[in-house]
Parts: C-alpha cells; structure tokens; sequence
C-alpha cells in the first residue's frame, strides 16, 4: 500500500471537483468507462426511506487500471496519456478525457471515494486493486498492493461514492435520467453494443427523444475534400435537458460544448456537430471563438439549426391549426381570397399557434378566445400584445419570444396598412352609393349625415390634410391658424371675423397640411353641400365671402400660408362649370386672389376619381373590388350611419 499525492492545494482541487453538479460528476465517470473500451456501464443510486441519497456506484467492464500504473494515474494533475492519443488502444474509439483531472469530479458524489479495479498486469495475469481518497485530504490518494485474482473474475472498474455530497440528491430528480441521455445520444447511436444503465434502467435514446434529425454541414476550407464532412444531429426531447451545440467526433464522443445561442421556443433539443477534425483540435476546442475554421463550421451549424427549427414550426403550425379546424373552433371558414386576408391571417396562425398551450383546454373556450384574437388582429394589430399578456398571463420567456414575434415581423404594420387601405375602398363605395344613387341621394343630409362622416374621412381631401376645425366659426378658423402658426393667441383678444355682409360665417370643415421642403402651411376650407343641391351662384357667393373674409382681416396676414376654398356638391351649373374649365387655371379652380388664395367648385365625381386613382394601385395588388354590402357595412361598423329606407 502507498500513498500517491497530487502537488496543487486543496481548495485549488476541489474546484477542479465542482461539488454543486453530481450529474456532472457521473457523466465524467462514464466517459472514463467508454475511453477504458467498456460495453456495459451501470450506474447505481441507492436511496433510504426518507429518499435521501446513501451511496452511489459506477461499474464498468473496462480494460480496468494496471497497479503499476494506477500512481500515475491519481498522482498527476493533468498530462493524461489521453492527450496524446486520439483513440482507444484497442478498439480506436475517439477519446474524450484528456485533462487528467477526472477522477477529482468523485468528490461531487460522495465525501468518501473508492476505485476497486481489475486488469492485467505487465506479466498476463490479472489483479486487483484499490484506490481511495477522503475530501478531508483531496490531494491525497491512497493506493494498494495487487492482488492476484483467477480469470473468471471479470476485467472492469468499479467507483463508489460513499458520505454523500452535499447536492448528491439531485442525482434522482425527475429528468436526471433524460439529460444523461442527451449527452450520450450520439455515441450510443454510432455504438450500438454499449449499453449503460442508470439506476435500472438502460438509456435508450429512441426511446426518449421527441424528434430527430440530420444534416449535412460545410467543412471548413482546410477540411474540404475530407471525408466524412461534418455532421449536424439534431435531437428533440420531450423535456429541457439544456440547450448545447456538443462537439463530438465522427462516433458520437463528446469533446467539447458550446452555446446553441439560437431562439426556438417551446422546442427541447441537443445539437450534436460530429468532425473527425474535432479530434485534431481537442486541446483548443475550449477556445474555438479564437480558430476562424471552426468559429466558420459552428456559424454554419447555428444556421442549418435556425432552418430545421424554422421547418418545424411551419409543421406545428400546420398541425395545430388542422387540429383547431377539426374541432370547428379555428375562426377563419375559408381561404382567403386577397392579400390582406392571407396576411391577416398569418399573423394569426403564428401568434395563435404561439400560445397554443395556454388556450382553455374546453372547445368552447378555445372557440371564442381565437375569435377574440382574431378579432383584435384584423382592427388593431398594435393592441395584440398587451391584450395577450392581460388574457393568457404568460411566463417571461413566452412574452419574450411573443415580443420578438411582434417585431421581428412587418405583418402587424402590412395589416394595419392594408386594412386602412381596404376600408378606404369600401368608403369610397360607400361614398359613391350615398352622393350617386338616385333614391340614397335624396335622403342625405348635408350637416347631420355627410359632413359627419367625412370629419372622419379627411383622407379623401388629401392624404396629408389633418382635421383643424369642424362646424366652426370664421373666428375658431382664426385661433387654428394662429396656433399651427406657432402663437399663442388669447381669444379674447382676437377681434371677430365676420363676412362682408357682417354675418357669422359656419365653416363645415377646415383641413390643413404643412408644405413638404418648407416652413409654410396649406390650409384648405371645405364647405359641404347635399348630394341634390346643384353648385350656382348662391354657393359660389358663399365661399367666396368665407375667401374675403380671411383676406380683408389682417389677422390672417401670413406670407407662409396658402388658402384653399372648396365648395362641393354633386353637380354645377353651367356658367359655375365654365369657370372651373377655364384654360388659364388648374381644373375646378374658379378664382385665384392675391396672397395665396384660390377658390374651387369641386364634384364629388373629380373627387372620387382622385381618390381612386390614389389606391389604383393598392386595389389591384389587394384584389380588392368592394361590393356595396361590403361599403354599408363599413358605414355602419365605423360611422355608424344606417341609410334611410328607399321609397
């Protein structure tokens, strides 16, 4: 018997055990196992009646540690003969230790540590020895004497752990057996004559894992021609084992781990990324961001991961959605027939789909939340998320993933744009349905129903035109001006603005717009007649009258402002429409004044034909061709305008 004793200090050694992971601890044994050419690995857990953890074995049938070597083997710290030979002796499996610092990691098992090994000696026969160490004294190994043993005692390893560690018990946590066989997935694949066995149960990974996968990946330039090229195996698991990208060689041993560092949420999964050039590298492969090869061949790995979960989204969603549609409470009964609905609705197939597991489990529930979604999707996009966070009260990595959702996606911005843009259309319809149509035309009223509407519908002037007054006094007009003019007039200080003839005048409607490259402002007064009343001399006179009245008060003076006059109907006489066709002004202009006024007789027919030249083009991409139900229901959902009965 002898000691053997390792030069580093205590507290240095026992960081090198990381007390905190057990799992760890047991996952080092095993690769010691596999690196000694062991084919049956069983690892016991033995556990009292209050399920406290008493003692832990790790056996294996190895090639076992020779006595005359097992001083080298616990006295040095690092410098393992494994960092110099890149397979097995015998069967030329890739090696995975390489640091010479293994045996420390039994220290996380257990405060007192046992080997009890079995190999041949130099001279053929076979012995036994004994190899303990106390966390007391960790430096500290104490090493028997051979012992002669017969050929039917196997050849193999046996660890024991004994006194458990302090967080030793996280060894029968629910998913210790499933993280254990992520990490040895890829060898146990390539290696089907190994078995290893934890507490019981054999590790299967065919057995556990959810999905799997395999892709090709580019070698790096050095590497090009070689075969085999790198392997990308992806396996899925039922349950969080821990995101990794595992460097292994071409048989599965795992060598180093790096970062998934991709986003794929609701998805559990290991990454393997199998090399022959990995072998090369061991030593360097902790520092793998510094080798541009390898920082090149994992950029790609992260890819080709990106894509395969990207495809199995589209396949979950599809699925979802399938089952959703055979419950009948998926709320779209069609498929859509324009861009905006296809839009529309793949929004909500992904934020839908999103949320899946937090949907009411009762198909009524499911039936009536989709619809709220899809609902709150179609109207106000921009509402989407505080709504959700409100009805499903989600965990933060949901709420981040869904955040991401909302804006790594222009779909919230399209629907919205394309909404704007179909309900302009059925306004448009609309509009032509209630100002064109001989019998809707008569029941029209001017203050009350028109001019109520189109406040809202200010687009239809001008998309850049804002609302400034509506159903004002000359004198509000003055105050608006003023203030968009940057003052800050007191109104009790402003004198009245009144017509010629000394009356009130009623402005319906005052829209204004700033002038793009410039400091100046468009201002644009709109006075609205009924759909029968024809544009003569009367209407005429009356915007005129509100045009001097803003040029004959100096209140208004503003060198930076232009004024717009328009009067608008259905229809005009004939010496108004000669005015407004004459060669020496823009169409429909009837007068044009010193200091930036004109006057206009507008129809509704020039406006609309504007208008829809304007979304020319948006209706032809949306294929959007509004009916007029489509056009009152809009009147009725957004202006809540219902036409009067037809005689």
């Amino acid at each position: 018997m002898r000691k053997v004793h390792i030069e580093a200090r205590p507290d240095h050694l026992l960081r090198l055990a990381r007390l905190r992971d057990p799992l760890g601890a047991v996952t080092e044994m095993i690769w010691n196992a596999l690196d000694a050419e062991a084919f049956s690995i069983v690892v016991e857990v033995d556990v009292n009646e209050l399920g406290g953890v008493e003692y832990v074995s790790i056996s294996d049938d190895g090639h076992g540690m020779p006595n005359a070597s097992c001083a080298t083997y616990f006295g040095g710290l690092g410098g393992s003969w494994k960092s110099t030979a890149k397979v097995s002796p015998n069967l030329k499996r890739g090696l995975h230790g390489h640091s010479g610092q293994g045996r420390l990691r039994a220290f996380a098992l257990g405060e007192q540590v046992r080997w009890v090994t079995t190999a041949v000696s130099a001279t053929g026969q076979r012995e036994r020895t004994a190899i303990s160490g106390s966390i007391d004294s960790p430096a500290d190994f104490t090493v028997s004497d051979a012992e002669p043993v017969g050929s039917d005692v196997p050849i193999g390893t046996r660890m024991e752990a004994s006194v458990p560690a302090d967080f030793v018990g996280r060894l029968t946590e629910s998913g210790t057996r499933d993280q254990l066989t992520s990490v040895f997935a890829p060898f146990l694949a390539a290696n089907p004559d190994v078995t290893i066995t934890y507490m019981g149960e054999v590790l299967d990974p065919s057995t556990v894992w959810a999905h799997t996968a395999e892709y090709q990946v580019a070698a790096p330039a050095a590497g090009e021609g070689l075969a085999p090229s790198p392997v990308l195996r992806v396996i899925e698991w039922p349950h969080d084992v821990g995101r990794v990208l595992a460097l292994c060689d071409p048989r599965g041993v795992v060598l180093a781990e790096r970062p998934a560092a991709i986003q794929a949420p609701g998805y559990h999964f290991t990454a393997y990324l199998l090399w022959d050039g990995f072998s090369d590298r061991r030593d360097t492969l902790k520092l793998a961001e510094m080798d541009e090869e390898l920082v090149g061949l994992t950029d790609a790995a992260r890819d080709r991961l990106r894509h395969h979960f990207r495809e199995r989204d589209r396949e979950r969603r599809a699925r979802l959605i399938q089952e959703w549609k055979n419950e009948d409470v998926y709320p779209y009964h069609r498929e859509p027939s324009e861009p905006a609905e296809a839009v529309e609705r793949q929004l909500f197939d992904e934020v839908a789909t999103t949320v899946s597991r937090r949907l009411p489990k009762a198909a009524q529930g499911r039936r009536t939340t989709l619809r709220l979604l899809r609902e709150i999707i179609a109207h106000d996009p921009s509402g989407l998320y505080p709504v959700l966070d409100e009805l499903f009260r989600l965990p933060q990595s949901e709420q981040d993933e869904l955040r991401r959702l909302l804006q790594r996606t222009s779909l919230s911005d399209i629907i919205r744009a394309t909404t704007e843009v179909t309900s302009r259309l059925d306004f448009i319809a609309a509009l032509k349905k209630m100002v064109f149509d001989p019998e809707s035309s008569k029941t029209v009223r001017e203050r009350s129903e028109l001019h109520k509407i189109l406040e809202r519908e200010t687009w239809v002037f001008g998309d850049a035109y804002a609302l400034m007054v509506s159903d004002r006094s000359l004198d509000n007009v003055l105050l608006r001006h003023l203030q968009e003019l940057g003052r800050s007039p007191v109104p009790q200080q402003l004198g009245p603005v009144r017509r010629e003839d000394g009356r009130v005048g009623i402005v319906d409607l005052m829209l204004g717009r700033a002038l793009r490259g410039s400091a100046g402002r468009e201002h644009l007064v709109v006075e609205l007649k009924a759909p029968t009343v024809k544009i003569g001399q009367n209407e005429v006179g009356q915007i005129k009258s509100y045009a001097q009245a803003v040029v004959s008060d100096p209140q208004f003076t503003d060198a930076r402002v232009r004024w717009d006059f328009w009067v608008v109907s259905t229809t005009m006489d004939d010496v108004v429409r000669r005015d407004a066709t004459s060669p020496n002004r823009p169409p429909g202009c009837i007068a044009e004044w010193d200091g930036g006024v004109r006057i206009w007789a507008r129809t509704w027919s020039e406006i609309i034909d504007d208008c829809e030249d304007r979304l020319h083009f948006y209706r032809d991409k949306l294929n959007h061709d509004p009916a007029t139900d489509h056009a009152l229901e809009y009147l009725r959902r957004v202006h809540s305008y219902v036409p009067a009965p037809t005689p």
